[in-house]
């Protein structure tokens, strides 16, 4: 019984057991699946990674973000690591180690989610002889360009798997059996060298870098693009651009580098250049110019310190679209330097310049003053200088008190000397720049702290006259979390700058003086001969303007990763600025010869006082997602919104009849007439509003599709028109060098189709008032009415313009990209068309409507261009090179401006039908050379009774029988004047050429304009009255009977009865027209930087000294002999010099 019933017990138990046994082993195979799963689950997850010459503890920190792996290694592990290049997609872990790990100085295992990092043991010295029969070869590896030493770079033996790595200082050691082997070097972006080794003990090894370009990070808006995946025209400049070179303003280093990127200087006062800046020519009448984004934020960089400029993107065409509303002109984006991660790296660099003006006005002398008036005198029928007078300028005689010589001033004093004004005005002067900075960090955190010094001395001799710059920021980036990144930007500028209250008095005056009038009198005093103005008199007493600037600006940006490929990105910036400009006018005191007083100048004294406060906050928050789509296809997205508010608030006051010269607060002002009472104030406030987004689509990186739209509002217009139509572009790329087809021909390194279409707003216009659609009140004025202490502003009526709105431009481009031989060749073109549909005009209005009219959106303005651009750089030996020519046009035309199509002789900004600032006058047809010529010519109507030969004939283009400006419009007839040109800079261009050789190196920067049509203004620009003395260039080229090839008609001098006829002869023609095309040396840069071991011996990583020369020589034809800058944006007197400028420039590195 026991028996059966055990053997029942057992027999169920076995059952039950085998049972059980069963489920285990189903369960440990169901664990083991679930497990091996869950590894091969979490090795399959998938990375996505581009970085070049990264560090490996950068890799190891995206690989933490990109998966839920640990990393655990010590850090002396890594010190030897080389830098890691990769560009995956959706490759596994394991795959991704492998790469990165691949011929690293470690290995890697992989244990419960963590990687476990450990040093690669040495190889086994057994299978060598004894260590010390070994040579040991010691050596550093610098980059041949810039001479710094090369961290991470591989030394193998050929054909033996000895090697090394160098190390942070770029020092390597290598033992080898024998004597004589040969040495492969190899390093990531650069050229792989083979040296050979015969028994020496050391050596310095130089690798140059190969030609990347295609694989740099573009900044692009809202992100960053490779350069080889952009669809649009963007133009990049980088840092190397702004070192090197006297720079006072980051501008200066950008005219001439960009193609379609035109900057002018209208004069070389300091801190006051007054720059234009247009992107591929004009898109409106309204003068607008590019949107500038600082790190992502708007502002300006005409005070920020061009040390501190990392790169800088030109967006020209639907590739700015995505910045909708004040895209127009083009998109300007700056990004400042990052810190790098590591010991704390100090820089200093240096300037000291001296600065010579040029193309100072050159007035004639005495003698060349007396013979031409004489001429001129005689040529009106007036009696001229008797030979006394030559003789006593020849002589250098002494003055005569008792009466002069000069026509029309002879009861003043006659001299006989000569004062050279350019020499008594203007100096040479100096330029210093002074920049420090350090830079470091560690491996979840840089930092970057830099500062700033610019003075800018004036070339005045009388007066203050100079501009101070300080620039402060601190650049800080840190990693919270893996997935969460944070980025601080905080800078602080300030500039200041002293100038003389008369200044543009003053320098116009300095053309206007008599070259035989003294500076002073024999008391020592400033002489004011005949009341003329003493331009060093105006200088040095009159007073002074002082304007101080500064601007505190933060801008913190976030980026928290969401999902794999999927980030939230926030940013918020708030930027202050402050403007003080603070001025006196002094009375002061003019004297006579024998030092009498001749009259109190500036009465009453007065001072004004200008405070202005701007405050402008953006914040912008948006999302960012890539996606690889299997092996072929890859998507980007980018959509968020911004909100951006500025306030700006002020007042100016103006104080008069003050006590004295000495003080200027405005309690001591005269407060007892209504007159005296003057003062201003300002209040404003705006926003903009915005949603933006971008699509793109890649298929491996042959088409390449971007979409992008936009859509603001802006307070400035009324709320029904508040809000914009969408912005949109769309652009393509064609990476043809991705076909198989052409990469078999093994010619092209990148052979690029690109195409963009996109319509942008402009919003940020004159014309555009903060509220002109509401009917406002301008009240301004006072007006002297009731008792002595008061007085009423008065009031003027603006009429509202409900219907006004945007601005819109539409822009389409086409374009190549070519690189060939290893990316030594590159080339690039593009095509452009730039359409303004609704461009605002003013409304013409009767004279007796009233009020000022609103501008209205009936304009039409179409501009197109091309612009092209062609680089070699390559490297022989030693010896490196590099050459780059870049060209580019633009040519506007208004289609349509309603009934504004009103135009006169000389320089018209509008007139439809021709582009926006366009010349109309006259054919010149010669001088009248005899009696039978000027009968001829005076059957015409219209010209004037005394003309006479040796006058100007002018051509009847209508062939009416009239010289007429505009003719008879119901007979058909259009008059004689035609278009003679434009004021635009057409064909501007530019070459950058280097060289180097070791430790040497030269670069010349060549720029210029191919042609510029202008003409002259003011008195300075024709032969001059009797009261004014006329440019030394007009010295034998006016005609008389002995000079019948003169090119310039008889002298006629004004204020002696024919002004008639010297305005006839020099009215706008041909004759008066200039072409200003120019070739200038921008820059030349002569540098060298120091051996490693002389560097190293004065406790120093790197050294580099350089002399470099700015604007040293320009050939032009069109300056009147030298006596105008080609650059020169005012043509006529007064225009503060430009100069040339020597340096000397030391940078360092500890």
């Amino acid at each position: 019984m026991y028996k059966k019933n055990t053997e029942i017990v057992f027999r169920r138990d076995s059952c039950m057991f085998r049972l059980i046994s069963l489920k285990m082993r189903l369960t440990y195979m169901l664990l083991f699946f679930s497990v091996f799963q869950l590894r091969a689950e979490s090795f399959a997850q998938k990375i996505s990674i581009s970085v070049q010459n990264a560090q490996i503890t950068d890799v190891i920190s995206e690989l933490k973000k990109q998966t839920d792996f640990d990393f655990l290694y010590n850090n002396a592990t890594l010190k030897n690591a080389k830098p890691v290049t990769l560009d995956i997609k959706n490759l596994d872990l394991k795959k991704v180690l492998d790469l990165c790990f691949e011929k690293q100085p470690f290995d890697y295992k992989i244990r419960n989610k963590t990687v476990l990092i450990t040093a690669k043991r040495r190889w086994d010295n057994t299978l060598w002889p004894a260590v010390e029969k070994w040579q040991v070869l010691k050596g550093v590896v610098r980059d041949s360009a810039t001479n710094e030493t090369l961290i991470g770079v591989s030394i193998m033996v050929e054909g033996t798997k000895t090697g090394a790595v160098t190390d942070k200082d770029g020092n390597f050691t290598i033992s080898h059996p024998e004597p004589n082997f040969v040495l492969v070097i190899s390093y990531l972006g650069y050229r792989t060298e083979k040296i050979s080794i015969s028994g020496q003990q050391s050596i310095e090894i130089k690798m140059s870098k190969m030609n990347t370009s295609l694989n740099e990070v573009v900044v692009v808006g809202y992100g960053t693009r490779v350069k080889g995946a952009i669809t649009g025209a963007i133009s990049t400049v980088k840092s190397d651009v702004f070192e090197n070179r006297p720079l006072n303003n980051s501008l200066d280093a950008l005219q001439g580098t960009v193609p379609g990127l035109t900057i002018t200087k209208g004069s070389g006062q300091p801190g006051n250049q007054s720059y234009g800046i247009k992107i591929r020519g004009y898109s409106s009448v309204n003068e607008s110019n590019p949107l500038m984004l600082i790190d992502g934020i708007p502002g300006d960089i005409d005070n920020i310190n061009p040390n501190d400029i990392a790169e800088i993107s030109v967006l020209k065409d639907a590739s700015a679209a995505i910045y909708g509303a004040r895209a127009a002109d083009g998109v300007i984006i700056v990004t400042t330097k990052k810190g790098k991660s590591g010991k704390p790296e100090i820089t200093y660099s240096g300037t000291v310049g001296l600065k010579t003006p040029t193309y100072l006005r050159k007035i004639q002398n005495t003698l060349e003053y007396a013979e031409f008036m004489d001429e001129g005198l005689r040529n009106a029928g007036i009696n001229g200088f008797p030979q006394e007078v030559f003789d006593k300028i020849r002589a250098n005689a002494a003055p005569e008190l008792d009466g002069g010589w000069n026509y029309g001033i002879t009861n003043y004093p006659g001299f006989y000397g000569y004062t050279d004004w350019n020499n008594e005005i203007y100096k040479n002067s100096t330029q210093q720049l002074h920049n420090l900075s350090i830079s470091g960090g560690g491996e979840n955190n840089n930092y970057v702290v830099s500062m700033g010094y610019n003075k800018d001395e004036g070339s005045l001799r009388f007066g203050e006259n100079n501009s101070e710059r300080y620039n402060l920021r601190l650049n800080y980036d840190f990693r919270l979390t893996p997935k969460f990144n944070f980025e601080t930007r905080t800078s602080f500028e300030n500039k200041s700058t002293i100038t003389p209250t008369m200044l543009g008095n003053a320098l116009t005056n300095v053309t206007r003086q008599f070259p035989y009038q003294p500076v002073r009198n024999p008391n020592g005093q400033f002489y004011g001969y005949q009341g003329y103005e003493n331009p060093a008199q105006s200088l040095e007493e009159a007073g002074t303007q002082r304007g101080s600037s500064s601007r505190f600006a933060t801008n913190f940006k976030a980026d928290y990763t969401l999902l794999e490929g999927l980030k939230l990105i926030g940013q918020a910036a708030i930027r202050l600025d402050y403007l003080n400009d603070n001025g006196t006018n002094r009375t002061f005191t003019r004297y006579n010869y024998v030092g009498d007083i001749q009259d109190i100048r500036n009465t009453p004294n007065s001072a004004s006082y200008l405070n202005l406060k701007t405050l402008n906050q953006l914040y912008q928050v948006y999302l960012d997602y890539n996606r690889q789509l299997g092996a072929d296809h890859r998507i980007n997205f980018t959509g968020g919104g911004s909100i951006e508010k500025t306030k700006i608030e002020g007042q100016t006051t103006y104080g008069y009849n003050f006590i004295g010269n000495d003080i200027f607060t405005l309690n001591l002002a005269d407060r007892t007439k209504a007159a005296y009472a003057n003062f201003t104030g300002r209040l404003s406030n705006q926003a903009l509003g915005s949603y933006f987004g971008r699509f793109s689509y890649s298929f491996r990186d042959k088409l390449v599709l971007d979409l992008t739209a936009r859509a603001d509002g802006s307070s400035k217009f009324s709320p029904d028109k508040r809000w914009s139509a969408v912005f949109p572009s769309a652009a393509l790329a064609y990476n043809l060098s991705e076909e198989s087809f052409i990469k078999s021909l093994n010619t092209f390194d990148l052979l690029k189709l690109r195409a963009s279409w996109g319509k942008m707003g402009n919003q940020e216009i004159g014309l555009l008032g903060l509220y002109d659609y509401i009917p406002l009140i301008s009240i301004g004025g006072n007006y002297p009415i009731g008792s002595p202490n008061s007085g009423l502003t008065g009031a003027n009526a603006n009429p509202a313009s409900t219907d006004r709105t945007w601005e819109t431009i539409e822009n389409k481009n086409i374009g190549i990209d070519v690189a060939l031989l290893s990316s030594r060749l590159n080339f690039s073109f593009d095509y452009y068309n730039k359409t303004n549909n609704d461009m605002l005009v003013d409304i013409a209005v009767p004279a007796t409507y009233g009020g000022t009219a609103p501008s209205s959106n009936q304009g039409k303005l179409v501009t197109k261009g091309f612009e092209t651009s062609v680089t070699w750089k390559d490297q022989v030996g030693a010896f490196r090179y590099s050459i780059s020519l870049q060209l580019s046009d633009s040519k506007n035309k208004l289609v349509e401006l309603k009934n504004l199509d009103n135009y006169q002789e000389g320089l018209n900004k509008l007139r439809q039908g021709y582009g926006i600032w366009s010349y109309f006058g006259y054919v010149y047809e010669g001088i009248i050379q005899n009696q039978e010529q000027l009968d001829n010519y005076k059957k015409l109507t219209g010209v004037p009774a005394r003309v006479a030969i040796g006058d100007v004939m002018y051509r009847d283009v209508d062939g009416d029988g009239k010289l007429t400006a505009f003719g008879d419009k119901s007979k058909g007839l259009n008059g004689d004047m035609v278009y003679l040109g434009n004021l635009i800079p057409r064909y501007t261009f530019s070459s950058n050429i280097s060289v180097g050789f070791k430790q040497l190196d030269l670069q010349v920067f060549l720029q210029g304009v191919g042609k510029r049509d202008l003409r002259y203004e003011g008195n300075i620009a024709t032969p001059n009255t009797f009261y004014w003395p006329s440019l030394s260039y007009y010295n034998g080229k006016t005609w008389t009977p002995e000079r019948t090839d003169a090119k310039f008609p008889r002298y006629l001098p004004g204020g002696v009865g024919y002004d008639d006829i010297r305005s006839y002869d020099y009215r706008a023609s041909s004759l008066t027209m200039q072409n200003v095309a120019y070739l200038r040396f921008k820059v030349i840069t002569l540098g060298y930087n120091l051996p490693a071991s002389v560097a190293n011996s004065l406790k120093m990583k790197t050294a580099r000294i350089f002399f470099s020369g700015q604007d040293l020589f320009t050939i032009s034809k069109g300056t009147f002999g030298g006596n105008f800058d080609p650059e020169d944006g005012f043509r006529n007197e007064g225009t503060y010099p430009f100069n040339k400028v020597y340096s000397l420039g030391l940078t360092v590195k500890f």
